[in-house]
């Protein structure tokens, strides 16, 4: 009687694992793919097309910065700093265009650290977070592991944008996947009247909070 408990026992304890298992598997999320670092053009071409991000890979300014550490630039197709600059000119002076994103993707200490800065210009007083959504989306893509494209914009997208000339604000928000910064910063020369007012935006994941903690300096961002 006692060995034929035991045995029960032990029936109940596997189909409830089993079921156990099997629940857990059907309401798993899906995760982002996690590319190798530092980043392939690949990957760059496939989070703009994925992210809808309207931006070309400028393969001229693609740099190796050190082993383990990379930079790509992706430019507008259309866009010039100046009006005054024709599109023919700026094919022959890739940076010339405007700089859609500037990329930067490491193992530092075995870890991986994805530093992005995105420039919009001729830009509203007031911005949204909205306007900044396909960009924190690509970077989201560009680092991956996450449960969806929009959790890094999700975990900022309450939080108040500066409004004004010259302002400059930084979050930063720990989720399971990442430690994550946002940096926001407008730029409007009033002296040049021709100047056009620009807005970036830094965004940047760091595999651990300790990492970014013992880098103890800003990260270099790329400007155009």
């Amino acid at each position: 009687m006692l060995i034929t408990m035991k045995r029960l026992i032990f029936v109940f304890l596997a189909v409830g694992v089993l079921g156990l298992l099997c629940f857990v598997s059907i309401f798993k999320k899906d995760v982002l793919p996690q590319p190798t670092f530092p980043l392939d053009e690949e990957v760059i071409i496939g989070a703009l097309e994925k992210s809808g991000l309207p931006g070309i890979l400028s393969e001229s300014e693609t740099t190796s910065l050190a082993e383990g550490r990379r930079m790509h630039i992706v430019r507008s197709p259309m866009i010039t700093y100046s009006d005054t600059i024709s599109i023919e000119e700026a094919s022959v002076d890739p940076s010339t265009r405007l700089l859609i994103a500037g990329i930067t993707s490491a193992t530092i200490e075995g870890e991986r650290v994805l530093i992005t800065v995105f420039d919009q210009i001729d830009v509203a007083d007031q911005m949204s977070w909205e306007d900044w959504k396909q960009q924190i989306v690509f970077a989201t893509l560009l680092y991956g592991g996450f449960e969806d494209e929009e959790q890094v914009y999700q975990a900022f997208a309450d939080k108040e944008l500066p409004y004004g000339e010259n302002v400059f604000q930084r979050w930063d928000a720990q989720l399971p996947e990442g430690y994550c910064t946002v940096t926001y910063h407008t730029i409007n020369e009033s002296s040049n009247p021709k100047q056009k007012r620009h807005a970036l935006m830094g965004v940047n994941i760091y595999e651990s909070q300790a990492l970014y903690q013992r880098l103890q300096k800003p990260t270099t961002q790329v400007v155009p």
